[in-house]
């Protein structure tokens, strides 16, 4: 089923509606979403650890500071208890988004959510029986705590039975596939592409979920519109990026013999692929060249996805601020003149983002999973204000529109512990509905 950002959206973009929103900070967690107002850096550093919190049991923090989701678990179980690790991580799990969270979603017009996932919940075997600690088979020092298969079956089911579809993504793979807190072994090297057994070990976790797509029942896997077998591969990582790409076309294929000719055959209705590719790994050209390699004409007219992700935080030639290197200040907004410049700035950002591939003419299929309204990558120095997050909401979306994307999701849905970025990153705070 076809679900765009543009499905509730009225003509007059002042009247526009975001449909589709991540889920963020819940059930994969990345540390500046728990920074707790003590930082205002959007994207890690590897000599200051952001995430200060984690709530409900911590909500004054552990007594340190942690890098990434399998530094804190890690300190959890050596600071405090194995035990008590797992228990942290449970109760932050069943409490971050709440019932309430998804009715308001409903409430609001969000049609599809985006599900970020660690691979320890695709780890298959007892590991998914219960919540239990697993150390990555990376890092000694990276623990994390799995997802039981029953408690990830009632959270689809949660949206589901909303009227609210999922679309899975897979975020963190072992060993760590990307630079980035988001997977999940910050600040510690990323393994996955220099060893095949991890390599292996992904294509097994890919395997893993679409048998938990299988043992679903058949009102619950028509929720399911979307699966992503990696978030950002090899993201500052380019010289991994013949290995990614093989990588890529080998789990595309497990999709497409599992998935696709499986569902295909009994003429059932199955979720889309979006492959997602980021250009600090893979340069335009070469992402196109990859996909018609991958990909056959009908695959890419009907399943085959090409996801990028767009964010003016860290697009130099779009980004505004309070004072520094910027496309425009902040304060320009003050006057009419001033914002329509804005508002045009905005606009060719976002056109520009997927411009090019769609230029192409050969992918007719292009979504963006991943978006905000933050205009700099410093939180304190981001614009802020009710007029500016306006035009960045409605302007990206009337672009959005008007290049046809097939769908896009903003990140994220709710960020009460993230201090200043929670103005710029959540949706729920800018639509007014509270933290």
């Amino acid at each position: 089923m076809l679900f765009s950002i543009l499905a509730l959206m009225a003509v007059e973009a002042t009247a526009a509606t975001i449909t589709g929103v991540n889920l963020g900070g819940w059930l994969l967690i990345e540390e500046w979403m728990f920074s707790n107002g003590q930082f205002d850096r959007v994207a890690e550093e590897d000599d200051s650890p952001q995430g200060v919190i984690m709530p409900p049991l911590l909500p004054d923090g552990p007594g340190f500071n942690w890098y990434s989701e399998g530094d804190l678990i890690s300190k959890l179980a050596d600071e405090f208890s194995p035990e008590f690790a797992v228990e942290v991580i449970e109760a932050h799990r069943s409490s971050y988004i709440t019932d309430e969270d998804v009715q308001k979603m409903k409430e609001a017009g969000i049609s599809a959510v985006r599900m970020p996932l660690g691979y320890w919940a695709f780890l298959g075997g007892s590991y998914n029986d219960e919540a239990m600690l697993y150390t990555d088979p990376a890092h000694e020092d990276k623990k994390f705590v799995t997802i039981s298969t029953d408690f990830l079956t009632s959270q689809v089911k949660r949206f589901v039975n909303e009227g609210i579809d999922v679309l899975l993504d897979i975020h963190a793979m072992p060993g760590g596939s990307s630079q980035g807190s988001y997977s999940g072994i910050f600040p510690s090297t990323p393994m996955f592409w220099d060893d095949e057994e991890l390599q292996q070990q992904g294509l097994d976790i890919v395997t893993n979920m679409m048998d938990f797509y299988d043992n679903l029942d058949e009102e619950t896997r028509a929720g399911i519109v979307g699966m992503t077998l990696m978030n950002e591969p090899a993201h500052n990582m380019a010289d991994k990026a013949d290995l990614m790409t093989e990588w890529i076309a080998n789990a595309s294929d497990i999709f497409r013999e599992r998935i696709v000719k499986v569902r295909g055959a009994a003429s059932l209705p199955f979720p889309k692929l979006y492959v997602n590719l980021i250009e600090t790994s893979i340069q335009p050209q070469a992402i196109v060249d990859f996909f018609l390699d991958t990909f056959s004409a009908d695959e890419l007219a009907s399943w085959a996805i090409l996801d990028i992700h767009h964010y003016f935080a860290w697009d130099g030639g779009h980004n505004g601020c309070y004072g520094g290197d910027c496309s425009y200040t902040c304060s320009s907004s003050a006057t009419e003149e001033g914002l329509k410049a804005i508002d045009s700035i905005v606009i060719d950002g976002a056109k520009s983002s997927h411009e090019f591939f769609f230029a192409n003419g050969s992918i007719p299929l292009v979504s963006c999973s991943e978006y905000s309204l933050a205009t700099f990558d410093r939180s304190e120095q981001a614009c802020r204000g009710q007029t500016i997050l306006k035009s960045m909401h409605d302007n990206q979306a009337t672009a959005f529109e008007k290049q046809g994307l097939y769908g896009a999701y903003f990140w994220t849905w709710k960020m009460p512990y993230g201090g200043t970025h929670e103005e710029s990153w959540s949706l729920k705070n800018y639509l007014g509905l509270g933290s």
